[in-house]
């Protein structure tokens, strides 16, 4: 029996031109209104660059606070709620500003000719300077040879380290000589100040000969040195920040496939303790979000008393934020609702401010009156055009012939009849999920007649350490037999049409649709975004120390050593693929090198089979923050490819 679904509008890629992301917020004391950055520059059309907005507590009379044709970031507030500090570009370098709120005239505080970093800025607790992380030395010449010695050289989305090197820098908020507190070497991830004032929290990675990422505090004005905590810095470094009472807090070592936890460490005896007992999820996790997300940075906010920290933790399909215990008996309470995902970003007084987002909304604004648990939205950033989402959300759960249980959603297109053409989207990582995030790659997906399925098989984040370690050194085996039986369970419920299924994933899911078409006859075409095809060329990532990892194998010891780089290759299987293939690969990408499609491209050529190769230029491995022709463009060969093999 077929089902009709209710009408709803239908989206198509140029619609992505309207699509406003949210990429930063922060509240002004005593939390009665708000800064955020969208990339918007009349509130109702998407811009190619983030400029500064801000909102009242109701939600009511939202503005620009300084006009620019520049791009603007980082917004903070200072401790008294009169002036704000934020990254402006100006001829091609970002540079720290400053202004009176509500917003008249700005000074440029700095002028290296680098730019500043995006650690920065922050202010000091009297509000008279302002932390940020910068280098003053002229930039490289890009037309002369360079010599690489450090371990960690470069990383997606930065480039090369030598380029982006930065160290933490003081300035007058009334303007000044800025004044130079540490000689790393490296990338300044985070700034914090003491509650006095006298020293500044900060991490660091990528120091000349180092492979870690550090965490450590610098004296003002003096520039002594002291160490928190080290760790292997793989791909995520950790963040920390102070406690009223000069304690800090910060997470453990990111493990590839191990729980992160949050410790508080006492400067004054040395002492490091976890706070975090037992729990169900992921500190932070991994969402695969199909919007740009980079306001969905883990943070660690702690309340003015220094009772709890506010974080979000990953527990399955959401994002749900947690409030933890810095002292006494170890806690952690939900704060927010699974149904949806949602992250805090800041907090003053009883007013917590989050970012909220699911599978049919896109990130906005929320504050949370901590003493009732009400929240409200003060933002509707693409409620002008976005009067609805054309699917319906069905969960699926199944279980494994092995045991474990693995979930997963259908979008079910509007105004069209079941069992529907279906795309499988496939996640990344594959220590990540699919969940409540939203998409604008389901969006035109499901605008266009095809219904979505994601399976959040195991080796994902959100569901335990267990769960997560499955695929270590078995790459292709039990990934796919979930997702394979995620689509026979679509099939079974009368969702997805059995004879026309579709695979496509970005990075770890161009690697899954790459292993799935040529290990399948199961599927009618595929898309593989920066996919992973070659893991001996994976070595040349931005992250060739993990790959050593996840293979199980350190490369480089004979022949042996490298079979299970050969053997999880899709590359090595191109003559078995069972149908076409999309390759889409992002020209600068260092975390899935552009390679690894071209290995992939010119193999399924050679074995005779359909393959094309989509180019994008300039653009890291995230594709979602790229040019907005890029994304549009990008957006129109998906549903194309769809159309004329899967349709």
């Amino acid at each position: 029996m077929s089902f009709q679904s209710s009408p709803a509008p239908i989206y198509t890629p140029t619609d992505l031109n309207r699509f406003v992301d949210l990429l930063d917020a922060v509240l002004i004391p005593p939390g009665d209104a708000v800064v955020y950055v969208a990339n918007t520059r009349d509130g109702k059309s998407a811009a190619a660059e983030g400029s500064l907005w801000t909102v009242g507590a109701s939600g009511a009379n939202a503005r620009l606070v300084y006009e620019s044709d520049d791009s603007q970031s980082r917004p903070a507030v200072s401790a008294n709620g009169q002036s704000l500090a934020w990254l402006q570009d100006t001829d091609g370098a970002a540079q720290l500003y400053v202004g009176k709120l509500p917003g008249n005239e700005a000074s440029r505080l700095t002028d290296f000719a680098r730019g500043v970093g995006g650690a920065g800025p922050r202010w000091s607790p009297d509000s008279t300077r302002i932390a940020f992380d910068g280098c003053p030395r002229p930039p490289r010449d890009k037309a002369l040879s360079y010599r690489i010695t450090r371990p960690i050289w470069r990383r997606d989305g930065m480039g090369l380290v030598e380029d982006i090197l930065s160290d933490v820098w003081v300035v007058p908020a009334g303007g000044g000589t800025p004044e130079q507190m540490t000689h790393e070497e490296g990338v300044i991830t985070f700034l914090s100040w003491s509650p006095d004032g006298s020293r500044i929290l900060y991490g660091v990675f990528a120091g000349p000969d180092s492979i870690d990422y550090d965490i450590k505090i610098v004296d003002y004005p003096s520039g002594n040195i002291h160490s928190v905590t080290t760790g292997r810095c793989l791909v995520y470094p950790a963040v920390g920040a102070w406690l009223p009472d000069g304690k800090v807090t910060f997470t453990s070592p990111w493990s590839i496939n191990k729980r992160i936890e949050l410790m508080v460490f006492d400067p004054a005896t040395g002492t490091t303790e976890s706070r975090t007992p037992d729990i169900d999820g992921q500190l932070f996790g991994l969402l695969q979000a199909g919007v740009n997300s980079e306001a969905f940075e883990p943070r660690i906010i702690v309340d003015s008393a220094g009772t709890y920290a506010y974080v979000y933790i990953q527990q399955g399909g959401s994002y749900v934020i947690h409030k933890i215990a810095l002292s006494g008996e170890r806690s952690v309470e939900p704060v927010s609702d699974p149904a949806y995902s949602a992250v805090p970003v800041d907090v003053c007084g009883s007013h917590l401010l989050t970012i909220r987002t699911s599978f049919k909304a896109p990130a906005d604004i929320h504050l949370i009156d901590l003493d009732t648990g009400d929240a409200s939205a003060l933002t509707s950033l693409n409620g002008a055009w976005l009067s609805g989402t054309p699917f319906d959300v069905h969960h699926l759960s199944f279980q494994t012939p092995e045991g474990p249980t693995v979930e997963g959603w259908f979008l079910e297109p509007h105004g069209g009849s079941r069992p529907y053409p279906t795309v499988l989207h496939i996640h990344g990582g594959p220590f990540a999920g699919h969940g409540e995030i939203f998409s604008v790659d389901n969006m035109v997906l499901t605008s266009a007649g095809y219904g979505v399925l994601s399976v959040n098989f195991r080796g994902g984040s959100g569901y335990g350490d267990d769960f997560a370690s499955t695929l270590i050194g078995d790459w292709g085996r039990y990934d796919m037999a979930d997702v394979l039986q995620g689509v026979e369970v679509a099939v079974e419920a009368g969702l997805a049409d059995t004879d026309r299924v579709a695979s496509f994933g970005l990075s770890g899911g161009g690697y899954m649709t790459s292993w799935l078409l040529t290990h399948s006859d199961r599927f009618k075409a595929g898309v593989a975004e920066c996919p992973v095809t070659d893991w001996a060329g994976m070595l040349a990532s931005d992250i060739g120390n993990v790959v050593s990892t996840w293979m199980d194998s350190a490369p480089g010891h004979g022949p042996e050593s490298m079979a299970p780089y050969l053997r999880m290759a899709p590359s090595t299987y191109a003559a078995d693929c069972s149908a076409p293939l999309l390759i889409v690969e992002h020209e600068a990408d260092l975390r899935c090198p552009v390679s690894q499609g071209d290995i992939f491209y010119n193999s399924l050529h050679l074995a005779g089979k359909k393959v094309e190769m989509l180019r994008l230029p300039g653009v890291p491995h995230v594709p979602y923050g790229a040019d907005l022709r890029v994304r549009v463009e990008r957006a129109e060969a998906l549903v194309d490819w769809m159309d004329r093999y899967v349709r």
